[in-house]
């Protein structure tokens, strides 16, 4: 009993130093065993609503799903920095990006000075998100996944659709080599936002 204390005491030490806060951690910690005890149902349910956007998000893939959070390291640090600051050349900041999803499937979404709109399917299973642009920007149909964190929506994409979307929005293919070549240090990574309600 003593050993099981001691290792439980350690995991939550050891989780607890990657997040902000003990409180964050126990929203995600709890957000995740609900998400998966319905078989990702929760993600779905909370899915719709306007979801404004807070910062980047950086998640590890495996081949079959996205896994977790990255813990937070020199390396991501630098690649969240680099983030940042490409995405607020598209718009993609706190206080002028949002995504609204519906419960009929559509989705508005506000970058920058862009209002974007089209539909958007997501498979509870697999936390797979597929949004299909229907603007003039000719953005086409963007596959990602989407994770409640806590009280957060993470949603991320393989980075190098996610390089060909800021692309599209305008962001330059210069500023872009930066963070492709610290996400190939990295085996799957996906990149995207962490939205709040």
């Amino acid at each position: 009993m003593k050993r099981l204390f001691i290792l439980l005491v350690a995991v939550i030490s050891v989780n607890v130093a990657s997040a902000q806060t003990f409180k964050d951690f126990v929203k995600g910690a709890v957000t995740q065993v609900l998400d998966s005890v319905t078989d990702g149902k929760a993600t779905e349910i909370m899915l719709t609503g306007t979801w404004n956007y807070s910062s980047p998000a950086i998640r590890l893939a495996t081949e079959n799903e996205v896994l977790s959070s990255v813990a937070s390291s020199a390396v991501t640090s630098s690649l969240e920095s680099k983030l940042v600051k490409a995405y607020s050349l598209v718009g993609l900041k706190e206080g002028a990006t949002s995504f609204t999803f519906k419960n009929d499937n559509t989705f508005t979404a506000v970058v920058g000075k862009r209002t974007l709109s089209g539909t958007y399917t997501y498979d509870s299973a697999t936390h797979k998100l597929t949004m299909e642009f229907s603007s003039l920007l000719k953005l086409g149909k963007l596959n990602g996944y989407a994770y409640l964190n806590g009280e957060s929506l993470d949603i991320v994409f393989d980075c190098s659709r996610m390089m060909d979307f800021l692309v599209s929005l305008g962001s330059k293919t210069s500023m872009l080599k930066g963070i492709t070549s610290i996400a190939n240090q990295f085996d799957s990574m996906m990149i995207g936002m962490q939205y709040n309600k």
